[in-house]
């Protein structure tokens, strides 16, 4: 059995200065995928757009700026429940930020490293499994 964690968040779209719009977005982790974060983003309760990335990103992006390219991640704002961590997606036609509340995803971030602790993803990949799929044409 594979082992998950799973949370709805709410978050901000940002869309200008002093504009925001609630989105919520759905996130997932799978023991048997441990380098990676699939978020759903839902609207009146469906999904309309769904992301994968490294979960390294959030949990560096509690501290510091890291990402480039498509995913970056940082903290902002004030101390404690006001402290905020701004994920920015970006395609090739648009670019969004969104901000969630920094205390919810670390919680979250705590219920993935009980699962797979930071740093020791490799022993939890199962490569010849993920292989197998691969040349099966089933990824």
């Amino acid at each position: 059995m594979v082992s998950t964690a799973k949370r709805t968040l709410e978050m901000q779209l940002l869309l200008g200065p002093d504009e925001t719009v609630p989105v919520a977005g759905r996130f997932s982790y799978r023991g048997d995928r441990p380098y990676e974060v699939e978020v759903a983003f839902l609207s009146r309760g469906e999904t309309v757009a769904t992301w994968l990335f490294a979960r390294e990103l959030l949990l560096r992006g509690l501290s510091g700026t890291v990402g480039e390219g498509d995913v970056r991640v940082w903290p902002a704002g004030g101390r404690g429940a006001r402290r905020r961590v701004h994920i920015e997606l970006s395609t090739d036609d648009s670019v969004c930020e969104l901000a969630v509340r920094a205390t919810e995803l670390a919680a979250w971030l705590d219920q993935t490293a009980a699962i797979v602790p930071p740093g020791h993803e490799d022993r939890y990949l199962d490569m010849d499994a993920h292989l197998a799929r691969l040349l099966a044409g089933k990824c």
